[in-house]
């Protein structure tokens, strides 16, 4: 499951420094000033924005680079997302589609498709904090920052600015070290007509370079609730439950952790 969360992020919509609920005054002395930082605006805009989806379906292409073995592997497929807490996520491999990664989310569980051991695994999601999505689960990196927040979690600048007519390239860099385990840098391309993702690349601490293409994304897609909520048992598989613990993530025993990242 390593990488999972990043890989929704992008896929839905990019990561939780463009992401939030609902506009909020910025408190004092946080550097945050959309009347004067165009980039706060930016994020202002972003959050109006975010308001208004109910649904989201986004074609897209992974092109993962090994900084180790120098090799690099395609993945192929789509992502949804339904209000307040359901998402998919399925990928094929370019070249050989019975490889596969699958994951679908019910708000409650975070289900994952385990081609190797044929298992469908549920894993038991935190709960919310009030008035938010699920705080430790993908979800919170879409709909669970405000824009003042972004602004101090994250070091976060234009790429050539204006250059393009089209979009806006933004790169973001993790402050803590918690999210420094996540991911070094980050290139975003937002499309300056809907300020929805083009392209998203992710820099691992390890090396890899991680780039989402998305060449189509659609808010407003008709989606059915029931296919987040009662995943497929494929013909020959089971399935299981992996026990949760909060405390943090255990690679010996499968459990989920703060950011769940995707097979290598």
């Amino acid at each position: 499951m390593r990488h999972f969360s990043l890989a929704m992020i992008a896929a839905l919509i990019a990561c939780r420094v463009l992401s939030a609920q609902q506009p909020q005054q910025a408190p004092a002395n946080s550097g945050f000033d959309p009347s004067k930082d165009p980039l706060d605006a930016l994020l202002v805009q972003w959050e109006q924005k975010m308001k208004g989806v109910e649904t989201l379906k986004a074609n897209l292409v992974r092109t993962k680079v090994d900084n180790t073995f120098k090799t690099t592997e395609v993945f192929e497929g789509q992502a949804q997302y339904m209000k307040p807490n359901f998402a998919s996520l399925e990928l094929k491999m370019r070249g050989q589609s019975t490889r596969f990664e699958k994951y679908i989310s019910s708000g409650t569980y975070l289900y994952e498709y385990n081609q190797g051991t044929k298992e469908l695994r549920y894993h038991e999601l935190p709960p919310p904090k009030p008035g938010q999505v699920a705080d430790d689960s993908f979800l919170s990196f879409l709909f669970g920052m405000k824009a003042d927040e972004a602004k101090r979690r994250y070091d976060i600048k234009f790429m050539g600015a204006g250059q393009d007519q089209n979009y806006y390239y933004i790169e973001i860099a993790p402050r803590s070290s918690a999210d420094k385990a996540d991911f070094e840098t980050a290139q975003l391309a937002l499309s300056k007509g809907t300020l929805l993702p083009r392209l998203l690349r992710f820099k691992a601490p390890n090396g890899d370079v991680i780039q989402w293409d998305i060449p189509s994304i659609e808010s407003g897609a008709r989606l059915n609730r029931q296919d987040f909520e009662k995943p497929q048992v494929p013909f020959g598989w089971k399935q299981v439950r992996v026990a949760r613990q909060d405390a943090g993530f255990d690679p010996q025993t499968n459990v989920p952790p703060r950011v769940v990242r995707p097979q290598k």
